[in-house]
């Protein structure tokens, strides 16, 4: 079965009002600034979102992204597979000022003309839920694990004085003279 294609660009208002969905996939090369954080950028994004007006008369537009995407740890550097499930709860306002309108359920998304791209809306989500500091949960994934501490040899070249041997030389040319 062919995924449905995402259209561009959406009216969210009118994606409200009509309780709409936007069901589908996007390639993980179509979000360029999350592509250039990933160690691999294929594969896909599932997207599931459903808009309409809350018990308030809210618009909103809610649903989930799902996603695999391989980071690098920033403990070992090694490859890292992530499983992304990010849920999405958005409050449509035209401007800043009627960010405290929505209740803390919602995000905001603003909307001030009539049109969004739905490749940004996903992408600034994905982004938000990217960990800040990249690493395996589980130490034993990690491949720093394999480092090791130092051993007796490595230990005594950190006790030798880097300067004895000028300390020598020095000696030696004073004998000399």
């Amino acid at each position: 079965m062919q995924t449905p294609l995402l259209p561009d660009r959406i009216n969210p208002w009118q994606l409200a009002a009509e309780n709409g969905r936007l069901d589908g996939e996007l390639p993980l090369t179509a979000l360029p600034r999350l592509a250039a954080l990933l160690n691999d950028a294929g594969g896909v994004v599932r997207v599931a979102l459903a808009a309409g007006t809350d018990g308030q008369g809210l618009p909103f537009i809610g649903g989930a992204l799902r996603t695999e995407i391989e980071l690098i740890c920033q403990r070992c550097l090694g490859p890292l597979r992530l499983a992304l499930d990010v849920p999405v709860r958005l409050g449509l306002v035209h401007s800043e000022a009627e960010f405290d309108r929505l209740p803390d359920e919602y995000e905001p998304l603003l909307v001030p003309e009539n049109s969004a791209s739905v490749t940004d809306l996903v992408e600034d989500e994905l982004l938000l839920a990217l960990p800040q500091i990249p690493s395996h949960a589980d130490p034993q994934e990690c491949e720093a694990n394999d480092y090791g501490t130092p051993g007796p040899a490595a230990l005594d070249a950190e006790n030798r004085q880097p300067f004895a041997v000028l300390a020598t030389l020095l000696r030696d040319s004073k004998r000399s003279n």
